[in-house]
Order: structure tokens, then C-alpha cells, then sequence
């Protein structure tokens, strides 16, 4: 009879082949966890009042749909959904681009309204989207910068066609439920269009500079990344670093855009979940966080909120 025996060596080897497959199931395990959280979810509830928030991309691609189970078993329970703005309604996104977003025929464009090297700076970024200036210098600034981000997004392999409101826009007519909204299109564009000229104007700055030195870029990554992994703490670091900025076109972003929203967003939730209805409310991720986020002022207004 042959004796087995394993060397030192081999036994060694045989541990050390282990531990690797188990560190890589465990990373397995809390990638797939992580992804059952995919996007931010959470319930709001005062007294027989229910509803829940949820924090939205405003790109996306198609991999990121559906949402996990864990997160549709939720979903699937609403009756209406509520969205900043319906963005799938085409024909009133043109009529409103056209009202608030574009100069009218026989008015001057950006390249007779913009400075020197500003408009310079505008061309160099087309050019290297490869894209034709002259259609683009019949949009507002703050347009033009909202256009820019799209375009680096798109870059990076996210559209706006796959939004998380687009398939959630999808999920509530599929199952016949009403979708109603926080401001739409309309209000959104004015609230641009009210500010001052050098403000348009440092908003396009500030998208610029982000494609410039490829902030841009990164910024789209990281908040893709926390959304997909309901990382709520790089979502909270990429808040202050918005917040610590302090040109025009940065205050403009977090103090207007995004802060200086949250008082009627947080009135229309008040008045919807009145009526005992439950509401998915649904908006950008960094409206939800931060002592100025919906999750505190709902807090602040006598509503538990609890993340899922």
C-alpha cells in the first residue's frame, strides 16, 4: 500500500488558494448586498400617513434596471409616483426649451453675447465633443452648461434617456398609476432663466472648467457609484465639497438649484400624503441629504423617515 502524504509546501499553497477564494466570496457577498440597495430609499411615515422617497440619477444605462428585489417589493406597493419634473413628456420639454432655454430667431446668440475668451473656451469644448458650435449658440448659458454635463455623462457611458425617473416614469404607467410632480419643466427653466446674466454666465463657467480638467468627468463616476452601492456617506462628501465651493456658478448650484427647492418640495409632500395615499416621491439623490436635505426637514416637520 502506497502511503498519501502532502508536502509543507503543498499545504501552504492549499491555505493560501483558500483564503483567496474566500476573501472573494465575501467581496461577492457585500458587492451583491450593496447592490440590493442600489439607489437611495427611504419610508416616511407620520401618524396612518405613509409614503416613501427615493433618490434618483439623472442618467443612467440599461444594466441598472430593474431596481433589486429588495427595493421593488416597495415600489410595487404605490399609488401614485411624483416626480420633479416628467421628463418622458417630449413635446413639452421641446415647447419649454424653446420658450426659456433658447434665444428666438432674430435675436443675437451666445457668439455675439458671451466674452472673448469664454466663447473661445466654448468652442474648444465643442470641438473636442465633435460637435457643430453653431446650433449650440442659440441656447441660454445656463443651457449650454446643463448641455455640457450631458454630454460628458454620455462620455462616460450614462444617458439621460436611462434616468432612474425614466424607468420608474415606465414602472407607474405600466401598472396604470398616476404621476404627478413637484414643479415641472416649466418652473424648472424659469428658476435658470431668472438668474442674473453674470450668474448664467458663471454657471456656464463652472461647466467648462469641470470638462476643462475632467472634474466633470469623475464627479458623474463617483455619484453613479454611490447611487448603485446606496453609499450615503460618499454621497454626504460629495454634498460638502458642492457647499465649500464658492464662486458664483458653485453658490448658485447649491444655494438656488438645489437648497432653495427643498422648502416647496417639502410642502407638496405635506399636502400629497394628506389625502392618506402612498406616494413614491422621487428626486435627485443630493436633494436627500445634508442638515438642509429632505430627510432632515421632514424630520424637522414631525415625520419619521427611515432609510431602507
Amino acid at each position: 500500500m502506497t502511503r498519501s502524504f502532502i508536502s509543507r509546501e503543498a499545504f501552504v499553497r492549499a491555505i493560501a488558494a483558500l483564503l483567496v477564494a474566500l476573501v472573494a466570496l465575501l467581496a461577492m457577498d457585500a458587492a451583491q448586498a450593496q447592490g440590493e440597495r442600489r439607489g437611495f430609499l427611504f419610508e416616511i411615515r407620520k401618524g396612518s400617513q405613509a409614503s416613501l422617497l427615493f433618490g434618483t440619477i439623472h442618467v443612467g444605462r440599461p444594466d441598472f434596471y430593474p431596481l433589486p428585489p429588495s427595493r421593488m417589493s416597495h415600489l410595487s406597493r404605490i399609488d401614485a409616483l411624483v416626480l420633479e419634473a416628467d421628463i418622458t413628456d417630449l413635446a413639452r420639454a421641446a415647447t419649454a426649451t424653446q420658450k426659456y432655454a433658447m434665444y428666438g430667431p432674430g435675436e443675437d446668440g451666445l457668439d455675439k453675447r458671451l466674452p472673448a475668451d469664454t466663447l473661445k473656451r466654448v468652442e474648444a469644448v465643442l470641438a473636442g465633443h465633435g460637435i457643430d458650435p453653431r446650433p449650440m449658440m442659440r441656447l441660454k448659458p445656463w443651457m449650454l452648461g446643463s448641455v455640457l454635463a450631458l454630454f460628458e455623462a454620455a462620455q462616460a457611458g450614462y444617458v439621460q434617456g436611462h434616468a432612474a425617473e425614466s424607468w420608474l416614469t415606465g414602472l407607474a404607467k405600466a401598472g396604470n398609476r398616476p404621476i404627478l410632480e413637484f414643479e415641472g419643466i416649466e418652473q424648472q427653466f424659469s428658476l435658470f432663466e431668472t438668474a442674473p446674466w453674470p450668474t448664467q454666465v458663471a454657471f456656464l463657467d463652472e461647466a467648462l472648467r469641470a470638462v476643462e480638467d475632467k472634474t466633470a468627468r469623475r464627479e458623474i463616476n463617483r455619484i453613479i457609484q454611490a447611487w448603485s452601492t446606496a453609499d450615503r456617506s460618499e454621497l454626504e462628501r460629495l454634498l460638502s465639497e458642492m457647499q465649500a465651493q464658492t464662486t458664483i456658478g458653485a453658490r448658485f448650484t447649491v444655494d438656488t438649484i438645489l437648497f432653495g427647492r427643498h422648502p416647496a418640495m417639502v410642502r407638496r409632500i405635506e399636502a400629497l400624503m394628506a389625502d392618506g395615499r402612498n406616494y413614491l416621491f422621487a428626486v435627485g439623490s443630493l436633494h436627500l441629504v445634508g442638515p438642509r436635505g429632505l430627510v432632515e426637514m421632514l424630520r424637522a416637520r414631525g415625520y419619521t423617515v427611515t432609510e431602507l
